[in-house]
Formats: structure tokens, sequence, C-alpha cells
């Protein structure tokens, strides 16, 4: 299988961690970006990353599609089956994307050239990614270790706000978080996908 991916993607590298729990062996691919086609154009529609060849010539996509696909190819996959669990686990996984989105929607918004800045856009997203945190500060002790599908999201998105919203310093802010997530930094599955130029500590 193919996997069209790159790192500094917290979505991508997801899957990319998933597939190296499980042994999954994946070709990864990483694609040049195309203006207005985005990514990976004629992989996936919306030209964004991952997107996983599961088939010849044919791609899932997005990414907690991705994952819960490539978690059930594993011998003792990571999602509950059934159960609170189960629902707890895509809740977390949701909180990790929604901590990501706000991340990435904030980056779009100050990269615009400075007469195009949307103040009130840049405040809201610069909220969410905020109170992401602080929910996961209060609730540190149920997301757990070492990888589960909840906290698969969760870390990579922590990750992504250090890299591109590195002024909030979220590790201040909650530092039984920082402390949650510290711990997965010499996990190899982590270090192996992590491709930020300068972790921000």
């Amino acid at each position: 299988m193919k996997l069209i991916c790159h790192p500094i993607s917290p979505y991508a590298r997801k899957a990319m961690i998933l597939a190296r729990l499980h042994g999954i062996e994946l070709e990864e691919v990483q694609p040049e970006k195309d203006g207005a086609n985005g990514y990976v154009a004629g992989d996936n529609p919306l030209g964004k990353i991952p997107a996983l060849e599961w088939q010849p010539s044919q791609y899932l996509f997005d990414s907690p599609v991705i994952c819960q696909y490539l978690d059930s190819l594993g011998k003792e996959p990571i999602l509950p089956a059934d159960g609170h669990t189960k629902f707890l686990n895509l809740w977390q996984h949701a909180l990790g994307d929604g901590l990501a989105d706000a991340v990435y929607n904030y980056r779009y918004e100050i990269v615009r050239p400075p007469d195009l800045h949307w103040n009130e856009m840049i405040k809201r997203h610069e909220t969410a990614i905020i109170r992401s945190v602080e929910t996961l500060e209060k609730i540190c002790e149920w997301i757990g270790g070492p990888w589960t599908y909840g906290n698969l999201a969760i870390i990579t998105a922590l990750d992504y706000a250090s890299y591109r919203a590195a002024h909030l310093n979220w590790q201040e802010s909650a530092p039984k978080l920082a402390k949650w997530h510290s711990g997965f930094k010499a996990d190899p599955h982590y270090q192996s996908t992590y491709g930020y130029p300068d972790e921000t500590s």
C-alpha cells in the first residue's frame, strides 16, 4: 500500500505512527504542493493529505477513515470494538483533530498579507487552541499511554501546535499535559515520524 503523507501534517503523521504500531509496511510518498490542486491532485479530490492507496488506484481519505482502516489490519487494534471506551477514544481523537484544525486555520490566516488579516478569525482560532489545551489538561489522567486511538491524534496535534502556534506556549499553561506528552518522545514511532525542523519545548 502507498500512503501519500508528510510528517509535518498531524493528520498524515497519525497514519504513519499507526502503521508502525501494527508493523504494516507502507510506501510513504511525500508529494509536492501543486497550487490550486493542493497536495494530491488525482489521489484525493480535496487535495489534502493523507491519502491511502488501499487498492490499486483507489484511495482512502480522510485521516480518521485511514486510521480506522489501518487499525483494523492490526493483530491487536488499539480502537476498542464497542462500548463506552470506544466512544471515549473516538471523542479524544476528534478533540485532537479539532486542535490540529484550529492550528491549521490559524496558520493560514496569519500568512496572508497583513492588510488581509481577519483579526477576529485569528482570535477565534487562537481561542480554540487554548480551550482545547485547557480541556486536555483537565482530562490528562484519562488520555493514557502508551498509544491509544484517542491519544494518537492528541500527540500529533500538540506537536503541530508547538510548531505552528509556538507563541501560545501550550506547555507553560498545561504542565500536566506537557509532562504526559514528553513521555512519548523516546518512543521509536514518535521519533521516526517527527518531521519538524526545530522542536519548541
